[in-house]
């Protein structure tokens, strides 16, 4: 590094207008830190509109503390912001504090002044007017001023983030801090204006999950190109993660990648620590990767299936035919104002449709739906909201027409998504499976209600196959909405792509030999021995 050069990271300024923004290095997306300036424009906006709102109201937050594992003082995962702090500040160091006017969106940040110890062992640490400067705020003082700012600027109430996630059913705590007993104090107006917020996407935010699903949609691809029978399913994984990071400049993932093979794609959340996507892909089976990189603490979800070998057999191009016709189905009504429930409905029903053209069930489609047959097949909803979580917050409070008993009486999978109207700039996937999982078919073939309509002797012919999920990233827009996701869909298109990939610019394994080859060699810096 050179003399001049005082931080280590991803932040620079704008050569022409010292504008400040996030980068990976040279052909990485440049995230104008005024878009977070612009997102906390609005939420100031939202909070004055509440009727109850007063004036000298400031909002406080705070970011997320390093995470430490059980009694070391190492940490084992890399950092990750909280994702309302993000939204907001777009900043990645743990322990910063922040205070936001809602008169005025004036802007404090509260960041760590550098030691000499913190700088041994992190690297030259940022000062206060880098903070400023980088992070588009009107002001940044030292940790631990939090109370006396907001005393100098006559705040009267504080508005604390807390609430439920109604997704997740998990509570977001309220931060408590020294002092806060000299301030009107609200915990319950921020967290659903906040929440609303996220859902709606502003350009800037569209522009940034655009890149990442675009980075993942590559990836996808390069992890088909380099498919054959005889990889593990980590090889997936780690050809994904690797091409994402070098191509991208995406360190991080969404979620762990669930990686299924073969019976294993029954499975709906592999590729965690009991089943750490430690399978060997065998030829004739279906793989079912999921996976979906972050960029920025914005982050994407696509699911591909398709055959380890590159063609198809009858039966999987019978499912896999069922549940993209599903897809197909559902995007169809996408528009503003369609509601997820309805959209649920379209799914599920339509998969029941499939289901009965390939023989797999009988009886009329209505009374097989009102006897929840969709779910023996498919137990699971059929998408969620994207943005900075995986399945991220959704739904305004305005929404919620139901006390949460009624919520879970209305069917199986519930969540604020499933009254919410869509609208214009939301990010969401639509992710529809077929799933022979004899853990849900074998009771369902004895029960009284349900086995009447299920035809034993052909859906024990596709046991052992696994399952199929297709799910692509779509944004709502004015007239109906534009899938991101791009990788092969039909069963023409993923075994043509397979049959001529294209140059395979990473490693991959040879099966027959066990040993790792690089194609070609010099566009991969490192030279991996022999795994004999």
């Amino acid at each position: 590094m050179g003399a001049s050069e005082s931080y280590l990271g991803s932040y620079a300024l704008e050569a022409n207008n010292n504008e400040p923004y996030f980068s990976m290095g040279k052909n990485t997306l440049k995230v104008p830190m005024t878009m977070h300036a612009e997102i906390r424009k609005n939420l100031c906006r939202s909070v004055r509109s509440d009727g109850n709102y007063r004036r000298h109201s400031w909002m406080y937050f705070e970011a997320r503390t390093n995470n430490k594992m059980y009694d070391t003082d190492t940490n084992a995962v890399v950092f990750r912001q909280e994702s309302f702090f993000n939204w907001l500040f777009g900043a990645k160091e743990p322990g910063l504090k922040a205070i936001v006017s809602c008169d005025t969106g004036y802007t404090i940040l509260f960041a760590p002044e550098p030691t000499v110890e913190s700088q041994v062992w992190s690297g030259k640490r940022k000062d206060l007017t880098w903070y400023k400067n980088h992070y588009a705020v009107d002001d940044c003082l030292a940790l631990g001023n939090e109370v006396s700012a907001l005393e100098s600027r006559d705040a009267k109430r504080v508005y604390l983030l807390a609430g439920l996630n109604r997704f997740s059913y998990r509570k977001f705590p309220a931060p408590v801090f020294e002092g806060m007993d000299k301030f009107e104090i609200d915990k319950t107006t921020l967290y659903p204006i906040a929440v609303a917020g996220r859902v709606r996407k502003t350009e800037a935010e569209l522009e940034v999950i655009k890149y990442v699903t675009k980075a993942s949609s590559e990836a996808h691809r390069k992890v088909m190109a380099c498919m054959k029978p005889g990889l593990y399913e980590y090889h997936a994984s780690s050809i994904f993660q690797y091409y994402c990071y070098k191509e991208f400049g995406c360190r991080e993932q969404g979620y762990i990648p669930i990686c299924p093979s073969g019976d294993r794609c029954k499975i709906l959340h592999y590729g965690g620590q009991s089943a750490p996507n430690d399978k060997k892909i065998t030829d004739g089976s279906l793989c079912l990767f999921d996976m979906g990189a972050e960029y920025h603490c914005y982050l994407t979800d696509i699911t591909c299936t398709f055959p380890a070998n590159g063609k198809f057999t009858e039966l999987q191009k019978n499912t896999y035919n069922m549940v993209l016709e599903t897809v197909h189905e559902v995007v169809r009504h996408i528009k503003p104002g369609f509601t997820w429930r309805e959209a649920r409905m379209v799914c599920y029903k339509t998969l029941l449709k499939q289901l009965k053209a390939y023989g797999l069930v009988k009886g009329d489609v209505d009374a097989m739906y009102n006897a929840k047959i969709h779910r023996i097949f498919m137990p699971h909803g059929i998408g969620h909201f994207i943005g900075g979580d995986v399945h991220d917050v959704g739904g305004n409070a305005s929404y919620w027409c139901w006390s949460d008993q009624e919520a879970r009486d209305i069917d199986w999978y519930n969540d604020d998504l499933e009254w919410c109207p869509l609208e214009e700039t939301m990010v969401l996937t639509i992710e529809p499976g077929c799933y022979y999982n004899d853990v849900l078919i074998t009771p369902a073939k004895e029960d009284v209600k349900q086995g009447r309509y299920l035809v034993a002797e052909e859906i024990d012919k596709y046991m052992g196959l696994g399952g199929v999920r297709i799910e692509e990233v779509f944004i709502v827009t004015e007239r109906g909405c534009d899938i991101i996701s791009d990788v092969p869909r039909t069963v023409d298109e993923i075994e043509n792509f397979m049959a001529n990939p294209g140059p395979k610019d990473i490693p991959f394994l040879n099966a027959a030999a066990d040993t790792w080859e690089i194609i070609p060699k010099e566009n991969f810096p490192m030279s991996l021995s022999s795994r004999k």
